[in-house]
């Protein structure tokens, strides 16, 4: 998801030269780290008892990424490179953070991460192949809808890459149980997925029964865009107990008018917390017709840290509770 968002805001960013590059985005967390258990002895290209290949595994067991590949290296692996930052978070949050080789220059949440050598940026053209060859690793990390050059060179080199690309909250649990399987911290993993599901129950709860106001979400005010179904904005306004005003249209992140968000008389403007977003209620109240918006006339007109939505990782289930504080207050 925080893929295809990337390209849509780069390439409206190329239009209209208003928008700020931002790879991927992060907010504060609370993810317990478990312990990964022993480590395997030996260097990264061994093969033992603790590293089995997939293809001895029981069909059951071998682990399939997004593109339909079936993962043949190390399990668990111990150098790992990460190419999402999405899944930079992952892997610390799961308790791999040790073996974490590489990143991208965008991975800075954990702090921890901050520490990791770098192995170019999120797109594409920006990762470094020769960084990462030199640096060894046993799995690369990446993403199934920006890397398919990366990775194709990557496996040319006998580097063996699992893609991920979750399009939901359920496919993002799967992804994190996953991530956690290739890096030995299976246990760790459920443990974040079920902290993210209580969380989302929570902010279910704090719903009153037959209420749900009407959000609209600005993605961007120039081109205006918002988000549509099938996104993880759209989902977590509805599990925050909210309805996306824009939710009925297929398209992902489209583009919209101000007589549309006019016409569906939202409750709540919600936009990312990325510094060319502005909240100020003159803003809105400068729009022809928009004072009679229940949202502007009520001034309920937020941010929400954009970081923890436009990723897959476990902050999604604290979007999810912001957005429900926001919707109903903390006391609801």
């Amino acid at each position: 998801m925080e893929n295809r968002l990337l390209q849509k805001l780069n390439r409206s960013r190329r239009r209209r030269n208003k928008f700020l590059y931002r790879a991927l985005f992060f907010s504060a967390a609370v993810c317990t780290l478990l312990s990964c258990g022993p480590r395997a002895g030996g260097n990264a290209g061994s093969r033992d008892a603790a590293s089995v290949p997939a293809e001895s595994l029981p069909a059951a067991a071998i682990l399939t990424d997004v593109s339909g590949k079936p993962y043949e290296g190390k399990l668990p692996a111990e150098r790992i490179i990460s190419l999402v930052p999405a899944v930079t978070e992952i892997l610390f949050a799961v308790g791999a953070g040790d073996r974490v080789a590489a990143v991208t220059e965008y991975c800075n949440y954990p702090p921890e991460a901050l520490e990791k050598p770098k192995a170019g940026g999120f797109s594409g053209v920006s990762v470094s192949v020769e960084t990462i060859t030199a640096l060894k690793p046993d799995l690369v990390l990446l993403s199934g809808d920006m890397h398919a050059r990366i990775r194709s060179m990557l496996e040319e080199l006998s580097i063996p890459c699992f893609a991920v690309e979750p399009r939901n909250f359920e496919e993002a649990y799967a992804a994190i149980e996953t991530i956690g399987r290739l890096s030995g911290c299976a246990e760790g993993a459920e443990k974040v997925t079920e902290e993210m599901k209580n969380k989302i129950a929570l902010a279910a709860g704090k719903s009153p029964e037959g209420k749900k106001p009407k959000v609209y979400w600005e993605l961007s005010a120039d081109p205006m865009m918002s988000t549509g179904g099938g996104t993880f904005i759209n989902e977590a306004i509805e599990k925050a107990g909210g309805v996306n005003i824009f939710g009925d249209l297929a398209q992902s992140w489209p583009q919209v008018s101000p007589e549309a968000v006019l016409e569906r008389q939202p409750d709540w403007i919600l936009t990312g917390d990325d510094p060319y977003m502005k909240t100020d209620i003159s803003v809105f109240a400068s729009r022809p017709g928009w004072n009679s918006i229940p949202a502007v006339r009520n001034e309920c007109i937020a941010a929400v840290n954009s970081d923890s939505l436009y990723r897959y990782g476990p902050r999604l289930a604290d979007a999810v509770l912001e957005i429900s504080f926001l919707l109903f207050g903390e006391d609801t």
